[in-house]
């Protein structure tokens, strides 16, 4: 065989192989694209499930935030796998609970926003997944604050948390004291990380409006004597804790490993900035659907019609 036809030869079987690499690649490209998209299907029940909870989302407060399309998937991955989906709801165990307590004739009545939401809105809800084939498992926390002063005594927080206790009729909603029952008894810790590199890891932004609404709370208060640098101070611990929270929400000790939970807050949203500090991805676990603050008495204006 001549040198010019072994060229054209190994010409044309080096084209063959060009092409057939190009179609190979397509085919790859194409069925990437094919799963992806079949991953991104939703199964009719979520469909319905999401679409009720979206509009209790979006009646609940102007300019709420919305739900995260992580929700979706973690609700169809937990039908695809037999599983319940896992709820967290964090309550919170304010110092306003004693003068509460106080005003109450030294003992605790429901207020209606905490019957609202324990005999109507939890149940509602509940009812949104049972009623397509879904089980809910719903774990409500009392978390006492950060800082020793905003702490309310072991006593009245016995008997709130008592009471709310013993409201909810709904099978599969747990009250839980977070930090005899979820952290072995210990009193949460800040991160070392936050508070070694605290410019670097907080939004100076969140912190300096976090600040301010501290700072119009703590002058409601007669006996509060501190400077602004101490509160500062103060603040930058309580942003370190809430950073290491939502870390072990993250993390390989917690109750929900790899962070498959949804938190339905009972605060503004906003209010769990600094939980994402440590773990990007907290932000779309929130699912906004409950009304804030049921346990204050000035809740009226904070509460909307669902």
């Amino acid at each position: 065989m001549s040198y010019r036809k072994k060229k054209m030869r190994a010409g044309k079987l080096h084209q063959f192989t060009y092409t057939v690499g190009l179609l190979k690649r397509a085919l790859l490209k194409w069925a990437r694209v094919l799963f992806q998209r079949r991953s991104q299907v939703r199964l009719p029940q979520v469909a319905r499930i999401m679409e009720l909870l979206r509009r209790r989302n979006q009646r609940l407060r102007p300019n709420n935030q919305k739900i995260d399309d992580w929700v979706d998937g973690y609700i169809q991955q937990c039908i695809l796998k037999g599983q319940g989906v896992e709820i967290l709801t964090q309550w919170c165990l304010s110092k306003d609970l004693e003068a509460r307590f106080r005003a109450q004739g030294n003992q605790f009545t429901p207020l209606e926003g905490e019957v609202g939401l324990l005999m109507r809105e939890i149940p509602e809800i509940i009812r949104i997944f049972t009623d397509n084939g879904v089980r809910v498992n719903w774990w409500v926390t009392f978390n006492g604050a950060f800082l020793d002063r905003c702490r309310v005594t072991p006593d009245i927080a016995n008997q709130y948390m008592a009471m709310i206790s013993g409201m909810c009729p709904m099978e599969g909603v747990v009250f839980l004291d977070w930090e005899r029952e979820m952290l072995g008894g210990a009193r949460p810790k800040p991160s070392d990380i936050v508070l070694a590199q605290f410019g670097s890891t907080i939004s100076q932004k969140a912190f300096n409006l976090d600040f301010a609404n501290l700072l119009r709370r703590v002058r409601r208060y007669p006996d509060f004597s501190g400077s602004e640098d101490s509160l500062r101070e103060e603040l930058k611990y309580k942003v370190a804790c809430e950073a290491e929270e939502g870390r072990f929400l993250f993390g390989v000790d917690s109750p929900f490993p790899c962070g498959q939970f949804i938190l339905v807050p009972l605060e503004f949203p906003e209010r769990y900035v600094f939980f994402a500090a440590l773990a990007p991805e907290f932000k779309k676990r929130i699912m906004a659907i409950a009304r804030p603050y049921p346990w204050r008495m000035d809740a009226e204006s904070l509460t909307y019609e669902l």
